[in-house]
């Protein structure tokens, strides 16, 4: 193993004493050693942070680590709070507690980060795995970073586990936004892609497992616990678009409308599986509102009596770009 260099890695969790374990090695065996570790546990009921604090003190790390315990709040806040204690340390990884990176991640971005002085976020390509193993999906992120908002917007900012980040440029935009239980970290990734150079990280992929804390019984995504994330995604999405506009005006505009009406379309597919009509509609009526080519939309909204939603935006704006 080389010798630490100057990035932390701080990792949030809540109720997941199992699956934290499983991740810790891929930590301890990175072939660069982390400048220190921080795991921030969410106010656990099950042990996690006495099971955690037992299994990193018999394998004595090379590095400092610690585990803070906190109040239950959010993923954004332990996040945060992580954030704080790693001050003076110029370079950040966010690594969910499901997650397992490369051996050799790190490595990798303190490599591209050393002739890159400029850049605020290096991005490993990631790959979705089912619980049993199986490959889902794989993102090849140097297309997000050519364009990273439009990226988020149609795939999600769900990279933190993948990525090294400025840490005064974190801090700089806020850190994590902690006003909301959903989308936390489009908010953050999108002040971040307005804020500096983005570059990638070539080699193997981050995996991303989907599912695994299900399958031993353990506390799941927050994204996954509740019928109506999608709704709150699409609300934060508009958010970001209207912030958008007012920093940097002359932004191209199609492909985030096209973007915006599918986020709104699946909420209302949402709302529907949940027998919730009048909600769905509504959100189809929005998703036509943005691109009133979305045939999906109007064959949806067909089946609804209410009303058009009236168009609030100028014409100009939603026909540009």
């Amino acid at each position: 193993m080389q010798t630490p260099e100057d990035i932390a890695v701080v990792i949030p969790v809540y109720n997941r004493r199992t699956i934290l374990l499983e991740t810790l090695p891929f930590v301890m065996e990175q072939t660069t050693a982390p400048a220190q570790l921080v795991i921030v546990d969410d106010g656990s009921t099950d042990g996690t942070a006495e099971s955690t604090e037992r299994w990193l003190s018999q394998r004595q790390p090379t590095f400092p680590w610690q585990v803070i315990r906190a109040d239950h709040k959010s993923a954004s806040a332990a996040r945060n709070t992580g954030l704080e204690r790693v001050k003076g340390v110029p370079w950040i990884t966010f690594l969910d507690s499901d997650d397992h990176w490369p051996r050799d991640f790190l490595q990798r971005a303190t490599s591209v980060l050393r002739t890159q002085p400029d850049t605020v976020a290096a991005v490993a390509d990631r790959r979705f795995l089912s619980a049993d193993g199986q490959c889902l999906h794989v993102d090849d992120c140097r297309d997000l970073i050519k364009s990273p908002v439009p990226w988020f917007f149609q795939h999600g900012a769900g990279i933190a586990s993948c990525s090294v980040l400025r840490s005064e440029a974190v801090v700089a935009v806020g850190g994590w936004f902690e006003g909301c239980r959903d989308a936390d970290d489009s908010l953050l990734f999108c002040d971040l892609a307005r804020s500096g150079i983005w570059t990638h990280l070539p080699g193997d992929p981050v995996h991303f497992n989907i599912g695994s804390a299900q399958a031993v019984c353990e506390a799941h995504n927050l994204s996954q616990r509740r019928f109506n994330q999608h709704i709150t995604w699409a609300r934060i999405y508009e958010r970001i678009y209207y912030k958008i506009l007012e920093c940097q005006p002359d932004t191209p505009r199609r492909i985030l409308h096209k973007a915006l009406a599918q986020r709104w379309y699946i909420a209302g597919k949402q709302f529907i599986e949940n027998g919730r009509v009048p909600q769905g509609n509504a959100c189809f009526r929005r998703a036509i509102h943005w691109n009133p080519w979305l045939l999906r939309a109007w064959r949806r909204q067909a089946f609804s009596n209410a009303k058009p939603l009236r168009h609030d935006v100028p014409r100009q704006r939603a026909s540009t770009g």
